[in-house]
């Protein structure tokens, strides 16, 4: 593949993440925490953080509201992260991440409601920084009020500019943006299925029979535009399709903290390979160890580089 000069990440759903380990997680109970981590997210930050761990820089392009949104902003500073962060109404959004004993529970809010006004200024600061060349990730969820055709909109445009497009969303969005034959799609297996007609909730894991039902979904959906397929299912590995082919890629062995952001480092995986001019093959192995290697620390997006090089000897090519 050729190679690509920038990476630009359009994350409109910016969100204050909060990881915490509780003792016996149950309703109706006051819960204190044994250990905790505060940092900016979104899916998109998620994959601009595994990338800068692997030392490749990238531009995320946010909304921040509010005093949330200020935090929010200023803690990505403080990390690092290159963010475009324009002003939005209402506060930006909380996230909250609770690991009790062998359970993972996730309460995500949904973020305040935009307008078209709103939703048309973060578009345009998003399609300013795309140039010709560059690799365009759309990453994560959109605030209620959202043109369903967002993330399609975004993805024909960054096309037309002639951009290697990654697209990681759900629901409406994901299913809108097919019609826009993006190079690479990433839902997890709920993900792939919700947009099939097929799924109601979303589990942290995908259960059993993943990997037979993400081959499934992956080839029904590369039929539906996009030109690379991959479904993520949990600890078991993921599948990528490619014009009526799959592929399985099973996950390397690692002891679980955190699950979540698994997914967001797989993609960080995929387009750091592919920013690089790689083979699909390699990029996949990639992926999958910092997917792997994410699983195994505490907050979200944050991978060790070294144990990433140590599960991706495991993988082949």
């Amino acid at each position: 593949m050729k190679e690509r000069n920038n990476i630009v990440i359009a994350c409109p759903n910016l969100s204050l993440d909060r990881t915490m380990i509780v003792d016996g997680l149950a309703l109706g109970r006051v819960h204190r925490s044994t250990r905790s981590d505060i940092r900016g997210g979104g899916k998109g930050v998620n994959v601009a953080r595994a990338l800068r761990h692997m030392d490749r820089e990238s531009q995320v392009v946010g909304l921040a509201g509010g005093r949330t949104g200020e935090a929010v902003a200023g803690l990505l500073q403080d990390e690092g992260l290159a963010l475009v962060a324009l002003d939005s109404p209402g506060e930006t959004r909380s996230c909250l991440s609770v690991i009790s004993d062998t359970s993972m529970t996730v309460f995500n809010e949904s973020g305040p409601r935009l307008d078209d006004v709103v939703w048309s200024r973060y578009e345009a600061a998003v399609l300013e920084h795309l140039v010709e060349g560059d690799l365009f990730v759309c990453s994560g969820s959109f605030q209620p009020g959202t043109p369903d055709d967002a993330a399609e909109r975004l993805v024909t445009e960054a096309r037309e500019r002639g951009c290697l497009t990654v697209c990681d969303t759900s629901r409406a969005h994901l299913a809108r943006a097919l019609a826009a034959r993006p190079d690479v799609i990433k839902p997890n297996l709920p993900e792939a299925l919700g947009v099939l007609g097929e799924a109601d909730d979303e589990p942290v894991e995908a259960g059993a029979g993943a990997l037979h039902r993400a081959r499934d979904a992956a080839l029904r959906l590369i039929e539906r535009g996009p030109r690379i397929v991959i479904v993520s299912a949990g600890e078991a590995g993921s599948v990528y399709a490619t014009e009526g082919r799959a592929h399985t890629v099973e996950a390397p062995r690692v002891q679980v903290l955190n699950p979540v952001g698994a997914g967001d480092c797989l993609v960080a995986g995929v387009v750091l390979e592919l920013a690089r001019g790689a083979s699909l093959a390699d990029a996949m192995a990639t992926g999958t160890a910092m997917g792997a290697a994410g699983c195994e620390t505490f907050a979200a997006g944050v991978v060790d580089p070294e144990r990433v090089r140590q599960l991706r000897a495991q993988l082949s090519p």
